[in-house]
């Protein structure tokens, strides 16, 4: 089937990317700022937040050429369906890539419950480009089970040791993100 006109431009899009990032590759440092804080109600949200609230601003900035170490990523999509969740993923993937070329992104299929249950495909450069810039959040399928009991969170470090996983990345929202 061939695609329409307009599947053949979006196809086609590259997002644009900040300076630092367009000029430097994945050639960049991390440089901490001032640290933030509210400017009402102080102790309380420090207590609501005690995880985020008083970080530094981040900014980055060129860095020197380095030779990376082979990272595997878990990936997975969790909540409801949202317009970028395949240009997200194929975000991570080109980042991965440049920084070295051997590093892996798995994606866990149907959400947490991927995890859980082991069920993921590594993600390709074929598999990507076929849904890089289509929205959605077809390509791993997402889920909204909880990651809540200790044999769950067993199981999946087990997976995650298997496949060599260093970390994992929860596209979804604030709920998803409790997992």
């Amino acid at each position: 089937m061939s695609e329409s006109i307009l599947q053949e431009v979006r196809r086609a899009y590259v997002p644009k990317l900040p300076p630092v990032f367009a000029e430097n590759g994945m050639n960049v440092t991390v440089v901490d700022g001032e640290i933030t804080l509210p400017e009402f109600d102080t102790d309380k949200i420090q207590e609501l937040f005690p995880n985020t609230c008083g970080l530094p601003i981040i900014t980055f900035q060129a860095g020197a050429n380095e030779t990376h170490q082979v990272v595997n990523v878990g990936v997975i999509l969790s909540g409801g369906q949202a317009p970028g969740g395949h240009n997200v993923i194929a975000g991570i993937f080109d980042g991965l890539k440049a920084l070295n070329p051997d590093n892996k992104l798995y994606g866990f299929l149907g959400g947490p419950s991927g995890l859980i249950d082991n069920e993921y495909m590594e993600l390709t450069t074929e598999i990507i480009d076929e849904y890089r810039n289509t929205g959605g959040f077809d390509m791993i399928r997402s889920g909204r089970t909880k990651l809540e009991t200790e044999p769950d969170f067993d199981k999946v470090k087990i997976n995650c040791d298997t496949l060599g996983v260093n970390a994992i990345v929860i596209i979804g929202g604030d709920d998803s993100n409790t997992n």
